[in-house]
């Protein structure tokens, strides 16, 4: 059975299922160089198709992560009262039926459109926190777990409690909008001067510089933890529930805290601090919550997911806060993988198929590039450039000389981190090299920390970690072992972390080979690994996006499949 899974949403992108089996993920960013773009994602479509060997005819069912039929219940005369043109009866019909008909539950949404005896076009639209719950479970090793999901919003839940049954995902509980922890932590990303639901990052990068004392009390009196596991907001002091009316707090939350730093405001400690105590609100909520889905499940395998496990901070502190003895986040956790999730809960959700991810649970999904191509359009452009036999031993040799360098190398990794395909790589022993890569490569806010590559049996040397499965995805800041931090300066964040990727020589074994020769000639197994991307711009997809990156900063050498670049 052949699925194609879609997200419209944040991030657009696509996915294609091949009997239980991820064949092929993009997101739609990488290929138009519009970053975060919700376009529909065609040229994913095309990515897929290609790297599967099928055709569109081929499909045998689209899954889409949002189920608009939840949204049908009340009536809307303004909408379903008359119809603007004839496709509007695919959504004014069921509006008016469902007054008739009440339906019960909403477990999904089928739409068929037949093209004769022979062939149809079968789409699912599918509940958007399922779909979140399948990415974490089914590309998990857990047989049984517990499963959190929760994000800004997606139909009308927040935060969903479940649990895995005989490979099935049975929702135990669910927190409905505005009670929403994601759009809290959005609230807090408006206030301080960024953009709700893109530049959360910047919070956490400043949250480790303040002091979250100062205004613990003040936010914590912004949300009740209710004993059945549910959390209620002082709405007074929120409006992101008001899509008519810009910005997402009111003036009460101004008396609050004093007056917001505005778009382009200086950075003084107040907001530092103001950061600090936000994200141990973000924080004291979580904590809250799966404690509750502990008690609830006994499980001690869990997986988080959604948009809001993006949060890193508060991923590495969950086995410690929790009873839970192992943790699983997937790769992409937010609305990004969700052309992944959907299509797997479809596969086993609805369709009952399998009995989980039959062997695929890499990230590296996307497109790759022969060294024939490459090299032709070196040649095309005029680059110099050198063929090597040792690219590892050299890229090492270059970054011991203290160069920041550009990998380029095999299938692109699906998600919004890098994780040694289309990476930015330094030497992490160079204690200025954060700053330097901030200023001349990323463009970008001094605060915000990068993160290091180990090698996965090295990791508990230098990290402080608690499960296995831990830092594979970049997706736990960890602390760095006291003992350790004058090593490795340059990736050890204002709190004592690093939001590590553990590498397996299983999961990427070129990338794990380079940092084992750095580690022969240096005797540190680590490397800065960033996303090969300057601010504002998607990762790069292509060797032209890698060259586009490469002469328009200041990184110093490119390594691109076997070929070097360096710049006179």
């Amino acid at each position: 059975m052949k699925i194609l899974g879609l997200n419209l949403n944040h991030i657009a992108s696509a996915a294609l299922l091949d009997d239980g089996e991820i064949i092929a993920a993009s997101c739609e960013e990488r290929f138009t160089r519009n970053k975060m773009t919700r376009n529909f994602p065609f040229h994913s479509i095309d990515y897929v198709l290609e790297e599967s060997g099928i055709t569109i005819d081929e499909i045998d069912a689209v899954s889409v992560p949002i189920n608009p039929s939840i949204n049908l219940d009340m009536y809307r005369n303004s909408y379903s009262g008359t119809h603007r043109w004839f496709p509007d009866l695919l959504y004014s019909i069921p509006n008016n039926l469902f007054q008739v008909v009440k339906p019960s539950t909403h477990d999904f949404t089928k739409q068929q459109f037949s093209f004769g005896a022979d062939h149809s076009l079968d789409v699912y639209y599918l509940n958007h926190h399922r779909c979140h719950a399948s990415t974490g479970y089914y590309l998990s090793e857990f047989d049984s777990a517990a499963i959190f999901s929760f994000d800004g919003f997606g139909e009308r839940t927040c935060t969903l409690w479940a649990k895995s049954d005989e490979n099935q995902i049975k929702v135990l509980q669910e927190l409905t909008f505005p009670q929403s922890i994601g759009s809290v932590y959005e609230t807090f990303t408006d206030y301080l001067g960024f953009q709700p639901d893109a530049d959360e990052w910047k919070v956490m990068g400043m949250a480790a510089y303040g002091n979250p004392e100062r205004f613990l009390k003040e936010v914590n009196s912004l949300v009740e933890l209710q004993a059945s596991g549910n959390y209620e907001l002082d709405m007074s002091y929120f409006q992101f529930n008001n899509f008519d009316r810009p910005g997402h707090f009111t003036s009460k939350l101004v008396d609050l805290l004093g007056e917001p730093r505005g778009k382009n405001g200086e950075f003084n400690a107040k907001y530092f601090d103001i950061a600090s105590s936000a994200q141990k609100l973000f924080e004291r909520i979580m904590f809250h919550c799966l404690n509750h889905l502990y008690d609830i499940t006994q499980e001690k395998n869990l997986c988080v997911t959604g948009g809001a496990a993006m949060n890193s901070l508060a991923n590495g502190k969950i086995i410690e806060n929790t009873p839970f003895k192992n943790l699983y986040i997937p790769y992409a956790p937010d609305d990004s993988g969700l052309s992944i999730g959907s299509a797997l809960h479809l596969y086993h959700g609805i369709f009952n198929k399998g009995h989980k991810v039959k062997a695929n649970r890499t990230s590296y999904l996307g497109p790759q590039y022969p060294n024939t191509e490459i090299e032709k359009l070196l040649t095309k452009y005029n680059i110099s450039f050198s063929e090597s036999d040792s690219v590892l031993e050299q890229t090492v040799e270059l970054l011991i000389a203290g160069k920041v360098v550009a990998w380029f190398q095999g299938r692109m990794e699906f998600g919004q981190r890098a994780l040694g395909n289309r990476s930015i790589l330094a030497d992490p022993r160079r204690k200025d090299m954060k700053n330097v890569i901030n200023e001349k490569i990323k463009y970008r806010e001094s605060f915000r920390p990068f993160a290091p590559a180990v090698l996965k049996e090295k990791a508990s040397m230098f990290f402080e970690i608690d499960t296995d499965q831990q830092g594979k995805y970049m997706e736990s800041a960890l602390r760095v072992v006291d003992d350790k931090k004058h090593l490795i300066p340059a990736i050890v964040h204002e709190d004592g972390t690093g939001r590590l990727q553990s590498v397996d020589k299983n999961d990427n074994p070129k990338f794990y080979e380079l940092i084992e020769v750095f580690e022969e000639k240096t005797g540190i197994p680590i490397l800065i690994n960033t996303s090969f991307n300057i601010r504002g711009e998607p990762i790069v997809c292509s060797p032209e996006d890698s060259l586009r990156t490469f002469f328009t900063c200041g990184l110093d050498a490119l390594v691109i499949g076997k070929y070097i670049v360096r710049k006179q």
